[in-house]
């Protein structure tokens, strides 16, 4: 079936009042998160609803879609053409691909920077500044890479950075001692890997606060959250931008080394020294060691 010619998400929002419970829980979903269900499945987004997959089906036969189908071609529809589209920009559709993604990326990062508050930043940053326990970091799959990043990053300015291994069984031995003065540092991206929540349910059940970092307020791990980290990602393909979760982590190391620059400068100094002694890391060209 072909998409509608009308926004979808503007259909949505004028049958809202007239919607059940189930249906504008699925609506609302939808709302927050328009690129995350063009590409997910009807599971995905029935559990983030927390309905069934034959409701989703339901609500995209209800509001004129056809199914779960008509309703995912029409928000693809949408997505494919915000690439090209800005208030004042070209048409649609305009411009190569690395103009493309360039306005998509650029927006994205705007979005990012206009809506992390300063207040939400000092509230992490609060929460992994304690001396007590240890910072575990971990995402898997998509979002493994910017997980590591925020690792190598953060380790060497806090001094209780950890990063949690996957794996059934070195997961499980790593998260034996979890208690309340450890704090997890989570990220997961669209499509949200299962056992980032179960690790973030974990944490929540030990009394341990959780920092996550992801693409959607729906996403699963939210509901085990302490601070989310939003990051925007307007991207038109069936794959995640790394990028705003990238701008994160470095607005956040940003955030800790405004809160106490000598101490962590410190430790940035006391890192070299180590790199250097062990060659960790070759020189750069005039012998600098980079």
């Amino acid at each position: 079936m072909s998409a509608p010619s009308e926004d979808p998400l503007d259909r949505i929002r004028d049958r809202l009042d007239e919607l059940s419970l189930n249906d504008r829980r699925i609506a609302e979903v939808v709302l927050r998160d328009p690129t995350g269900v063009s590409f997910g499945s009807a599971d995905a987004l029935g559990i983030a609803a927390g309905v069934s997959k034959a409701a989703v089906v339901r609500f995209g036969a209800r509001l004129g879609f056809g199914g779960y189908t008509g309703l995912q071609e029409a928000l693809q529809s949408g997505v494919r053409t915000r690439l090209g589209a800005t208030q004042s920009g070209p048409s649609p559709g305009s411009g190569t691909l690395v103009e493309r993604w360039l306005t998509a990326v650029e927006h994205d990062l705007r979005v990012v920077s206009s809506s992390t508050t300063a207040m939400t930043l000092e509230r992490v940053a609060t929460l992994l500044e304690s001396r007590e326990g240890w910072i575990h970091v971990f995402g898997q799959r998509t979002s493994a890479a910017v997980a590591e990043y925020a690792y190598f990053l953060l380790n060497p300015m806090l001094p209780n950075v950890v990063r949690v291994e996957s794996g059934e069984s070195a997961l499980a031995d790593h998260l034996m001692s979890v208690g309340p003065e450890d704090r997890l540092l989570a990220f997961t991206f669209r499509r949200y890997a299962k056992v980032t929540t179960d690790v973030a349910a974990f944490f929540q059940e030990a009394g341990a606060p959780v920092v996550l970092v992801t693409d959607s307020p729906s996403a699963p791990a939210a509901n085990y959250a302490t601070e989310v980290l939003l990051c925007a990602d307007d991207s038109p393909a069936p794959f995640p931008t790394a990028v705003t979760g990238i701008f994160l982590v470095e607005l956040l190391a940003a955030t800790l080394l405004e809160r106490d620059p000598a101490g962590i400068r410190r430790r940035l100094d006391d890192a070299e020294r180590v790199w250097g002694r062990f060659g960790t890391y070759g020189d750069e060209p005039g012998g600098e060691a980079a």
